[in-house]
């Protein structure tokens, strides 16, 4: 546990240490793999109970992806929130916002000429590239260890390079995969020291210690939360966000509160706020009992 955060009498918290404020919560932002979701890409059970408690509170559960809306319909259906106008799913970062009935509510593609700079990037040092579109995503130059990793989480469409070349559709995101950390972050890099201005028009993060991730400047979960929060008419002060990796960093820090799963990134703790709660429970437990229990349930005893 870290020394900022909340005091402790042996192995319970303090019931009166606050967060950044005394909100009632009414929506909590969840980042999926490896924070809602388990090592096998799957919801635990009491994750299951913990939202459909949380929504007969009247609290809204929203995903927060990196990945596109297609992939998570399955997770939506769920949760009982696939096809309601009034639930919410932040996808590719934030670039890609919708309601559960599938509405746009936000919608910020790449520009066409910012992709083909990357794609050219990507083919020069023979990296792993994957293409976020519409309504699927398109990878080129796969090796084993990617397929198996996105085996059971996400369908791919594999191209040849004139037909990623040739696509004419949004591009949400572009990313490409490295297992060594330190070569992702040399890879961002490199596309900076290649391409200065893309600094000024393009959002990095890392995600799953193997993405090195581009989206249009200014997308981030935190805005697509702010998107959400202001659809519903909640003050951001009455979220919470969870997450586990560098690209949750700003929903972290937009949120009214920001908690981190006990198995999150070495990256991303020390870039995070001082009030941030760490829970104990990891993704493989199931963190909203947790959530639900030491902060939802409070707040509205307040």
């Amino acid at each position: 546990m870290y020394p900022n955060q909340l005091a402790y009498h042996g192995n319970h918290r303090h019931p009166h240490i606050p967060l950044r404020s005394s909100p009632m919560y009414r929506i909590v932002a969840s980042d999926m793999d490896e924070t809602f979701l388990n090592y096998d890409a799957a919801i635990p059970e009491a994750n299951l109970e913990a939202v459909h408690k949380m929504r007969q509170l009247g609290v809204h559960f929203v995903i927060a992806t990196g990945r596109p809306y297609f992939s998570i319909i399955k997770d939506l259906k769920a949760l009982g929130l696939a096809g309601n106008p009034d639930e919410f799913a932040i996808t590719i970062n934030g670039a890609l916002v919708k309601a559960c009935d599938g509405t746009v509510v936000a919608s910020h593609p790449l520009d066409p000429s910012i992709v083909g700079r990357l794609i050219d990037f990507a083919v020069d040092r023979d990296l792993c590239l994957h293409l976020y579109g519409p309504e699927a995503t398109y990878v080129w130059n796969m090796n084993p260890g990617e397929w198996d990793f996105l085996n059971g989480r996400m369908e791919v469409v594999e191209l040849t390079l004139d037909q990623i070349r040739a696509l004419d559709c949004p591009i949400y995101k572009v990313l490409v995969e490295n297992e060594d950390t330190q070569a992702l972050h040399d890879i961002r890099d490199q596309a900076f020291a290649q391409m200065p201005d893309l600094a000024s028009k393009v959002e990095t993060v890392f995600s799953s210690d193997r993405y090195v991730e581009f989206n249009t400047a200014g997308v981030s979960k935190g805005a697509g939360l702010k998107d959400v929060a202001d659809r519903l008419g909640v003050p951001m002060q009455d979220t919470i966000a969870v997450g586990d990796a560098v690209n949750d960093l700003a929903m972290l820090q937009a949120a009214g509160a920001g908690c981190v799963v006990a198995n999150a990134s070495g990256l991303l703790r020390p870039l995070l706020p001082q009030d941030t709660y760490y829970l104990h429970s990891n993704c493989a437990e199931g963190c909203m009992p947790e959530v639900l229990n030491d902060l939802i349930i409070p707040s509205m005893d307040k």
